[in-house]
Formats: C-alpha cells, sequence, structure tokens
C-alpha cells in the first residue's frame, strides 16, 4: 500500500492544514481495507504536493480545517488552502473541504465557484450558494493552457463563456509567478488592474489569490470548456 506521511508545516503562519488521503471518494468504497493512503500536513510547495498525491493514486482528500472565504483581514492563511484545493481539482481529484461565507462586502463565492464542491458551505445564504455550486459545477469552469508564448484563459464561472488571451510577455510572466503564489508587489501593477477586473485574482486580506487552474484533465464532451 502506498503511503504519504510527509509532515510539514506552512511556512509564515505557523497553522497547520491537515489532509487525509482515499483511493476512492465513494464512502462505502474508503472503509474497505487499503483504500485509505495515510494522513499528512500541506507542505510549503503545493504544486508538487499536488502532483505527488495524484501520482500516488489519491483520488479523494479531505481537508480539516474550515476555508473562510471572506476575504478579511487575518484570513490569509487560507490561501495556501485554496491553492491546494485549486491545484487537486486541476487533477480531478474530488475534495472534501467545508467553506465559510463570512463578511457580506467580501469576495462573491461564485469566483470560487471552479473549485471542487465543499460539503458545506456555512454562513448568510451558504445552502443557496451550495446549491447553486453543485449544479453547476464541472471540470474546466476557469482553466488556463500554456501555448508557443502565450496562455489562454477560459472561465465560465459566468453567465457565459469568457475567453482571454494573454501574450504579452511581462503579463505571461505575471500569471506563472501568481499561479506559484507570488504576492501582488512581484507583478506590474497593470497586470494586477487587469487580472482584478476579470476575477482572475482575489484579494484576500493582505494577499492574493489566482483562481484559474492548469488544465490537466479534458472534459468530455469537449464543448464543456
Amino acid at each position: 500500500m502506498t503511503t504519504m506521511n510527509e509532515i510539514t508545516t506552512l511556512p509564515g503562519d505557523g497553522a497547520e492544514v491537515r489532509f487525509s488521503m482515499w483511493r476512492h471518494g465513494d464512502a462505502a468504497v474508503r472503509i474497505l481495507p487499503g483504500m485509505h493512503l495515510g494522513d499528512a500536513v500541506l507542505g510549503a510547495d503545493i504544486a508538487d504536493e499536488a502532483r505527488r498525491i495524484y501520482r500516488s493514486g489519491v483520488r479523494f482528500v479531505s481537508i480539516e480545517p474550515t476555508v473562510d472565504l471572506g476575504g478579511r483581514v487575518g484570513t490569509e492563511h487560507v490561501i495556501p488552502m485554496l491553492s491546494f484545493i485549486r491545484d487537486l481539482t486541476s487533477y480531478g481529484v474530488e475534495v472534501d473541504w467545508r467553506a465559510q461565507l463570512t463578511t457580506p462586502d467580501g469576495p462573491e463565492w461564485w469566483v470560487y465557484s471552479h473549485l471542487f464542491p465543499p460539503s458545506a458551505v456555512e454562513g448568510p445564504r451558504g445552502s443557496e450558494a451550495l446549491a447553486i455550486w453543485r449544479a453547476r459545477y464541472h471540470i474546466g469552469r476557469c482553466f488556463y493552457r500554456r501555448g508557443p508564448g502565450f496562455l489562454q484563459i477560459r472561465d465560465r464561472r459566468h453567465a457565459g463563456l469568457r475567453r482571454l488571451t494573454v501574450s504579452d510577455e511581462a503579463y505571461v510572466s505575471a500569471v506563472e509567478a501568481l499561479a506559484a503564489g507570488a504576492g501582488s508587489d512581484s507583478v506590474p501593477a497593470t497586470a494586477m488592474q487587469v487580472f482584478e477586473k476579470h476575477h482572475l485574482v482575489v484579494r484576500i486580506g493582505d494577499g492574493v489569490w489566482w483562481a484559474p487552474y492548469r488544465l490537466r484533465r479534458w472534459a468530455s464532451p469537449s464543448w464543456e470548456v
């Protein structure tokens, strides 16, 4: 049986993001011998962690802390959790997580609706948001692809499909930096303005989170994306 028990801590805030891993998402299957692949604490290299998890045969991950989607100051620690969920979603891994809506003036819940739907959404109108989230979710709701010298972003979190092509070298570099977890001060201010305008970057407290994931599994039928 493959297990992953690397125990590390997140840099900066001292908070631990604990998660458990299984080979299958069905609750009746998860209790069978050999389905549980271990428990771990999220490390610093989130993209590498998600990649190793998928390649080890994990298809269902349960994350322990509730994720505050309010965007208020003091919740910057949720950015690594959101990035973890985003990267797992890009591999088609099911994620069991809980979300919380805390501030009416924070980011709208739909900016997160391309992530695998949470098991519960707490807060005002949380049940309504969750029902819509589950009904509309499919792989490829908001993703980007890399081409020779450009990036293409497709976003279906809105009423229709929005397609953006990023060909400016500085903007392409900005996307790659933000996707890797860089802060807003590491990319051009003009790029941040464009990305925020299209809700591709979400401000969470004093930090920023890059929303689209890199598509790794093409949906079928392809017109969905």
